[in-house]
C-alpha cells in the first residue's frame, strides 16, 4: 500500500510544469516529501527495514522517470551553499546537507549529478559566491561515503588549489610589499589541470 502511495504523491511533484520551471521548489518539494515519508517509516512502522526498502524503491522509481532530476538537486545545492544556508545553525546546515544526501541515495544516474555539482562548485570557488567553506568540506565528505574516493577526487583537489592560489598570492603580496603590480591590482588562482571543469575560453 505505501510504495504506490508514494509513487502517486510524487508523479503529481514530477509532472507539475510550474515547479518543472524552478530546480530549486522542485528539489524542495521532494525533500519535503522525503521528510515526510522518512518520519511515517520511523513513527508508524518502527523503521522496519522492509518499509524503508519500499520507500526507497517508490522514490527511485518516480524521481528518475524526469531525466534532469540530477541536475536540478545539483542546482538546488548551488543555491544553497550561495544564499540558502544564510543565517543558518551549523547543526541546520548538516540536517539540510543529510536530507539532501538522503535523496541522492534514490538517483539512478548519481554521475550527472556529481558533474552538474562539480561544474556549480567550481563556479563557486572561482568566483568567491560560497557562503561556508566548512559545510562546502562536509557535503564532499558525505558524497565521498556515497560514491567513493574517486569518484569525488575533483572536488576535493579545487579546495586545495584555492588554498595553494591563496597562500601563493599572499607570498607574492609580501614581496612586493602589498604594492600593485606595476600599477596593476592582481589576483591569479593557479588551478591543477584535469581536475577542474573546462571553461569557454573567450578570445582576446
Amino acid at each position: 500500500e505505501m510504495g504506490p502511495y508514494i509513487e502517486s504523491r510524487g508523479m503529481i511533484i514530477i509532472e507539475d510544469e510550474e515547479l518543472l520551471k524552478d530546480p530549486v521548489k522542485f528539489t524542495e518539494k521532494l525533500l519535503e516529501l522525503k521528510k515526510e515519508m522518512d518520519e511515517i517509516v520511523y513513527d508508524c512502522f518502527n523503521n522496519d527495514p522492509k518499509f524503508n526498502q519500499t520507500r526507497d524503491r517508490a522514490f527511485l522509481n518516480f524521481m528518475n522517470r524526469f531525466v534532469e532530476t540530477p541536475q536540478y538537486m545539483a542546482e538546488y545545492c548551488d543555491h544553497l551553499f550561495k544564499a540558502g544556508i544564510k543565517g543558518m545553525s551549523e547543526s541546520e546546515i548538516e540536517e539540510n546537507l543529510d536530507a539532501v544526501i538522503r535523496l541522492f541515495r534514490c538517483l539512478h544516474n548519481r554521475d550527472i549529478f556529481i558533474k552538474a555539482y562539480t561544474k556549480h562548485q567550481a563556479a563557486r570557488l572561482l568566483n568567491k559566491t560560497s557562503l561556508n567553506t566548512d559545510a562546502e568540506q562536509s557535503m564532499i565528505s558525505k558524497l565521498k561515503i556515497e560514491s567513493g574516493f574517486n569518484t569525488i577526487q575533483k572536488l576535493s583537489r579545487m579546495f586545495t588549489d584555492m588554498e595553494l592560489s591563496k597562500s601563493t598570492m599572499e607570498d607574492f603580496r609580501k614581496k612586493n610589499k602589498g604594492a600593485e603590480f606595476k600599477g596593476v591590482e592582481i589576483n591569479v588562482d593557479i588551478l591543477t589541470s584535469g581536475i577542474w571543469p573546462e571553461q569557454n575560453v573567450h578570445p582576446c
